[in-house]
């Protein structure tokens, strides 16, 4: 089903509209609700940006249908302009994986979504526009979305996802449609880690649905395992800037194209994306735009990925000959798979050896670790690593953030045999929950600075 298209006026003459603050009560995630629905259905566009939206917009984005912020990793707020278009060939590139793959194939690969994400951030918006995706294919009366819509105040845990998840589950059934859901790791960590009934009663409901979404930041390796065979993770890898998950378990979806740029000699580089659903450019608060860094796709410059096999029909080609440079750097197997090693502006020179935070994180169990400025910095000669236990207090609330929690008056000592000596911390810093940074992330940069880097 071809993405629908505003009947008379151009997408620019459309009505801006803002929602109020996202609150996670019901009536909330039903008023955004009720605005995606608006744009989906190409009579509107939507404002989610961190500055008042313009009265016009800008050369190169008239197609714009939605804004949503991003801060990257860097803490600065910019909007993203994306189209109908991106948005639509998004949603029918996961609908066709699932398809193909067994996932949903009697419903096209479309479902009922369990809006657990908060709508202020792509990840959000997209399984709400989803939702009403779901109801444009399928002929339904309204978006496969719980109805009433659920109250997502308060902190989550296990308890909180049995509540929510039952009624989806129940009203998904009813309907005849698979169930689908999305998590960050910190969710899926509590569920299938913990050792309360309502963990188990949460691991039994997760079984149920068709898949569940996990993205937003990096999934322990551990977690997945345990998970895997039981409860139907897939993993997603994406940005504001793509429309959202573009690769799904290492693998790029139906339309996406991966390379990497200047590889080092074990292949890994700057990961470019290739993409009908990448956004139009950025938006900033003065009017100007930029859509440099979504420049032409040009010829790879090192080993390229595939687009994942047997996935129906390609995605329609609007936009497929341009790409995107993320700050992540990655390498592509053999086989096409993605590696998704860290961010290129997180890295750590120790001593002129490059460290990524990344690495030691997975030696040291449920630990941050982050650029702390050693006593040659001042004379460019590197960074210490620091770290602080990410502890159960990291996760979000189940709509929104928890409290910020403060450093430990006692900088410890770390030690461990999983990596090499330059690759230990100097220093660990104790805190209570590590600063986030959009959905699942965490802030780096804001880490530095309460350790007083």
């Amino acid at each position: 089903m071809a993405a629908p298209v505003p009947d008379g006026p151009a997408a620019a003459s459309l009505p801006w509209l803002v929602p109020p603050g996202y609150d996670a009560s019901a009536a909330s995630l039903a008023a955004h609700s009720e605005e995606i629905g608006e744009v989906m259905a190409g009579r509107a566009r939507l404002w989610l940006g961190p500055f008042p939206a313009p009265d016009r917009s800008p050369a190169g984005l008239e197609d714009t249908a939605l804004v949503v912020p991003t801060s990257g990793s860097t803490g600065t707020a910019k909007a993203v302009a994306l189209s109908l278009a991106a948005l639509t060939a998004s949603q029918d590139a996961t609908a066709r994986l699932f398809a193909a793959d067994g996932t949903a194939p009697d419903s096209r690969g479309h479902g009922f979504w369990s809006p657990l994400p908060p709508p202020t951030h792509i990840a959000g918006v997209q399984v709400l526009a989803r939702a009403h995706r779901t109801g444009q294919v399928l002929g339904l009366p309204g978006p496969a979305l719980p109805d009433p819509s659920p109250d997502l105040r308060g902190h989550f845990d296990a308890a909180a996802f049995v509540e929510l998840a039952g009624p989806v589950l129940e009203q998904a059934e009813r309907s005849g449609s698979p169930a689908f859901t999305s998590l960050v790791p910190t969710q899926l960590t509590r569920i299938v880690t913990g050792a309360t009934g309502d963990d188990a009663r949460a691991r039994g409901l997760l079984k149920r649905f068709a898949a569940v979404l996990v993205g937003g930041a990096a999934t322990s390796t551990d977690v997945l395992t345990r998970a895997r065979g039981r409860i139907p993770v897939r993993t997603t890898y994406g940005s504001s800037e793509t429309a959202g998950g573009r690769v799904y378990d290492s693998r790029p979806l139906p339309g996406v194209s991966l390379s990497v740029l200047d590889p080092d000699e074990s292949g890994a580089g700057r990961l470019r994306i290739s993409s009908p659903t990448l956004a139009l450019g950025y938006l900033t608060a003065d009017g100007v735009t930029d859509g440099g860094v979504f420049a032409a796709a040009s010829a790879p410059t090192a080993r390229e990925g595939t687009d994942a096999p047997a996935a129906g029909a390609p995605v329609a080609d609007d936009g497929a000959d341009r790409a995107f440079l993320t700050s992540d750097l990655a390498e592509i197997g053999d086989d096409g798979a993605l590696t998704v090693l860290g961010r290129a502006d997180d890295v750590i020179n120790t001593g002129g050896r490059k460290v990524l935070p990344q690495d030691v994180e997975r030696a040291i169990d449920r630990s941050l670790i982050f650029a702390r400025p050693g006593p040659h910095l001042r004379r460019g000669r590197g960074a210490r690593p620091g770290m602080g236990p990410a502890g159960r207090g990291a996760g979000h609330p189940r709509g929104g953030h928890g409290p910020r929690g403060g450093l430990g008056a006692r900088p410890l000592r770390a030690r461990t045999t999983e990596v090499p000596a330059h690759m230990i911390p100097k220093r660990v810093h104790v805190v209570e929950e590590p600063p986030p940074l959009g959905i699942g992330k965490v802030d780096r940069a804001a880490a530095r600075r309460l350790a007083g880097g």
